[in-house]
């Protein structure tokens, strides 16, 4: 050993990279590394989600696209009173295919060819977020069943239809007249020939049925086999009435609380 050490030489050495000079160089290859590994999930999951078939589901188009059912929803088969509006809104809603809400459809309501059936408001709606179109019904002036027609409007969507009904009745009463002669001849102790009859009508001259009518004689000492009767569907009320045992003048009234034309006074002769 004496002089010097020998010196052995050999292939260039190449120490083994350290962990931290790995990390560096992941380090400087990650964004590009990244990018590619996310791609190619992508790309997997996409096929993958092609290969199920019916399980892919994709998003509605806006407002539903023309596959879409419209429904009611509240409204419907109300029972009101001449020239005024139902107490509920006519309400329907549009769903897709999926029954999701499909907002942003126009849907108009149309009143039939009857002009009694009255007014609706607005006459096309749009649906809000829930798929629902509103609108208000005013009934018109005579009284019974009328039918507006509700429907979707643009393309296949147009056989989308919906019927709501409403029953119209009589107001109350306003107007009390004579439905029969108001004078005519008689004799003591017997019926007049022609029942007094008297006619209800309301502000819009339909027949008010059901309203009770009082009688009573007020002159002649004579009766009435009832002192109350109620108006037929026609509007119709009538007395059955017996004189009384004089000669003379005999009268008797027929009377509706606070309206106009009340009491209406009928009158019959006894000459003998």
């Amino acid at each position: 050993m004496g002089g010097g050490g020998r010196y052995c030489s050999g292939p260039p050495f190449n120490p083994v990279p350290t962990r931290a000079g790995r990390t560096s160089r992941q380090r400087e290859r990650m964004p590009h590394t990244t990018h590619s590994f996310v791609r190619r999930v992508l790309v997997l999951l996409l096929a993958g989600a092609i290969g199920c078939g019916s399980d892919l589901l994709l998003p509605d188009p806006p407002g539903g696209g023309q596959n879409v059912a419209l429904t009611k929803v509240d409204g419907d088969e109300q029972t009101g009173t001449v020239g005024e509006p139902l107490l509920a809104p006519l309400i329907v809603q549009v769903l897709t295919a999926r029954e999701q809400p499909a907002p942003g459809r126009k849907v108009a309501f149309e009143l039939t060819s009857d002009p009694a059936a009255g007014e609706v408001s607005p006459d096309t709606a749009v649906t809000n977020d829930a798929g629902q179109a509103t609108a208000r019904w005013v009934l018109g002036t005579s009284p019974g069943s009328h039918v507006i027609v509700v429907r979707l409007v643009g393309g296949e969507a147009d056989n989308q239809v919906a019927e709501f009904r409403a029953a119209a009745i009589a107001a109350a009463p306003d107007t009390l007249r004579p439905g029969s002669a108001l004078a005519q001849a008689g004799q003591r102790k017997r019926e007049v020939g022609t029942a007094p009859t008297v006619h209800v009508v309301d502000r819009f001259g339909n027949p008010v049925p059901n309203i009770s009518v009082t009688w009573q004689v007020t002159s002649g000492g004579g009766k009435v086999e009832q002192t109350s009767t109620s108006t037929d569907p026609g509007g119709n009320a009538s007395a059955r009435w017996t004189l009384g045992d004089r000669l003379g003048f005999h009268q008797l009234t027929a009377a509706i609380g606070d309206v106009r034309g009340s009491p209406v006074t009928f009158s019959a002769t006894v000459l003998f």
